[in-house]
C-alpha cells in the first residue's frame, strides 16, 4: 500500500493519440504531494480521456493516409481560412483541425482546457502568428507547457504587416491580424506550410512542395482575374463596418473606409461624416459582415440610398471568397455608372 504506482503511456494509450514526446514515458505517482507531478498526471489522464472519447480509431481512420504509406500528419491551425491553404499544400498526408469554430468571433474567443487538451496532440500547430491575436498568444503558452515537443510554426512568416492605431480588440500589438486577406501574403502562407510539413515529413518533400507550387498557381490566376474585376478602381473607397479589408484594399490600390471600430457604431458626429463622404464618393454599398450586428451599417445604407452587402473575412473557400468580394466592390461602382449612362442628361 506505501509503495509508488506506476502509470506507463505507450503507443497504444489513447488509442495512439498521445503525443510523441509522451509516449513511452514512466509516470509514478506516489505519496509525497509533488503537486506538480500530479498536475502532469491529470493532464495526461485527460489527454488519454479524450483521445479514447473524440479520436478512436475502427473503421476507416481519419489519421490514417489515405495512400497506405504511413500515418497521417495531424495539423492545428487556427482560423478556417488558414485550412485551405494547409488542405491544399498537405492534400492526403494531413488531417486539419480547426481551432476557431464556424461562425464564431475569433478576436474574442476563448479555446476550452479540453480543447487545449485535444489540440496538444497534434503534430503540428501552424498559428497565424505573433501579436494578431490575443488568445492564440495565449494558446501557444499552453502549448508549450503541454507538449514541449510540438512543432509551432508562424505561418505569418515573412508579411508585410499594417500597423493599426488605438487598443481595440483588433489592435493587439498595433497590427492588423487580417493577413490572410490578401493573395501576396496567402502564398508566402502556403510556403511557410510547406517548409513546415517538410520539415515534420521529409519522405514527402516532392509532393508537398509539388501541391505548395500548384496552390500558389492558383493565387496567381485568382490575383490577375482581380485584378481585371477592379481595372481602373485605384483610390476607390470602399465602406465597411468592421476593418478587417486593409490588407486586400492595399493590394489593389483601394481604400478602406471603415464605419465602426471594434464592432461598435460610430458616435452621431463621426456617423455624420461617414455619410457626407459616402454621398460626395458616390458610395451607394455598405460592407457588413456576418459575425457582427448589421443595424449600423442599415442606418448608413439608408441615409445615402445605398444597401448592405454582407462579405465575410472568416469564409473557408478563402481564395473565391477574395474573388466574390473583388466583385462586390467592383459591382457597387459598375452598377453607379450603368445607371449614369441610363439617366437623361437633361434631368
Amino acid at each position: 500500500m506505501g509503495g509508488d504506482a506506476v502509470l506507463t503511456i505507450n503507443e497504444r494509450s489513447g488509442h495512439g493519440l498521445v503525443p510523441w514526446t509522451l509516449r513511452d514515458r514512466h509516470v509514478f505517482i506516489g505519496r509525497g504531494g509533488d503537486r506538480s507531478a500530479s498536475f502532469l498526471i491529470l493532464l495526461v489522464l485527460a489527454a488519454l480521456c479524450l483521445a479514447g472519447c473524440l479520436g478512436g480509431k475502427t473503421g476507416d481512420e481519419p489519421w490514417q493516409n489515405a495512400a497506405g504509406d504511413g500515418p497521417r500528419l495531424s495539423v492545428v491551425v487556427t482560423l478556417l481560412p488558414q485550412e485551405e491553404v494547409a488542405r491544399a499544400v498537405g492534400g492526403e498526408r494531413v488531417f486539419i483541425t480547426v481551432v476557431v469554430p464556424p461562425g464564431v468571433e475569433p478576436h474574442t474567443y476563448e479555446p476550452s482546457a479540453a480543447q487545449i487538451v485535444q489540440i496538444s496532440r497534434a503534430d503540428l500547430y501552424l498559428r497565424l502568428g505573433p501579436g494578431l491575436l490575443p488568445f492564440e498568444d495565449a494558446l501557444v503558452d499552453r502549448l508549450k507547457t503541454l507538449n514541449p515537443g510540438m512543432r509551432i510554426v508562424d505561418t505569418s512568416r515573412g508579411v508585410s504587416p499594417i500597423t493599426m492605431p488605438g487598443q481595440g480588440h483588433d489592435t493587439a500589438k498595433g497590427v492588423d491580424p487580417h493577413v490572410w486577406l490578401s493573395l501576396a501574403h496567402l502564398r508566402l502562407m502556403a510556403g511557410n506550410m510547406a517548409d513546415a510539413f517538410i520539415a515534420a515529413d521529409p519522405a514527402h518533400e516532392e509532393a508537398y512542395a509539388a501541391s505548395r507550387d500548384e496552390y500558389i498557381a492558383r493565387v496567381e490566376d485568382t490575383d490577375r482575374r482581380i485584378r481585371g474585376l477592379l481595372l481602373g478602381m485605384e483610390g476607390k473607397p470602399f465602406l465597411v463596418f468592421h476593418p478587417a479589408w486593409g490588407y486586400f484594399a492595399r493590394e489593389y490600390g483601394l481604400v478602406q473606409v471603415a464605419v465602426g471600430e471594434d464592432g461598435r457604431e460610430p458616435g452621431a458626429r463621426g456617423l455624420s461624416s461617414l455619410i457626407a463622404r459616402a454621398r460626395e464618393e458616390g458610395i451607394r454599398v455598405v460592407f457588413a459582415e456576418p459575425q457582427y450586428d448589421t443595424r449600423g451599417s442599415e442606418v448608413v445604407a439608408r441615409e445615402i440610398g445605398g444597401r448592405v452587402v454582407l462579405i465575410d473575412p472568416l469564409a473557408p473557400d478563402t481564395l473565391a471568397n477574395l474573388e466574390r468580394v473583388a466583385s462586390e466592390i467592383s459591382e457597387s461602382y459598375g452598377g453607379m455608372k450603368e445607371e449614369g449612362e441610363n439617366r437623361d442628361p437633361g434631368h
